[in-house]
């Protein structure tokens, strides 16, 4: 009778969690999708601040030495 009354339990604790476990559910709103992305560089003294723009997928890169901003693919690693 303990088994049947746990399992009860367990197979009513999921028929409430199941339905709230869908976060990601679509609800019809249309949302703004962003194309672009604008990167600013790390601030220093003695320069003004640099911005740039890449593509969402793209990943921001400064470059200190040469004191510009570039960008790369998004599995790629700055340098």
């Amino acid at each position: 009778m303990a088994r049947w009354i746990a399992a009860f339990g367990c197979a009513l604790s999921l028929a409430v969690a199941m339905p709230f476990g869908n976060e990601a559910e679509a609800d019809g709103v249309s949302r703004q999708v962003y194309r672009h992305k604008r990167c600013t560089a790390p601030a220093m003294l003695w320069t003004a601040q640099t911005t740039w723009v890449c593509k969402a997928s793209e990943k921001c890169c400064y470059d200190r030495v040469l004191r510009r901003g570039n960008c790369i693919g998004a599995s790629d690693r700055c340098f």
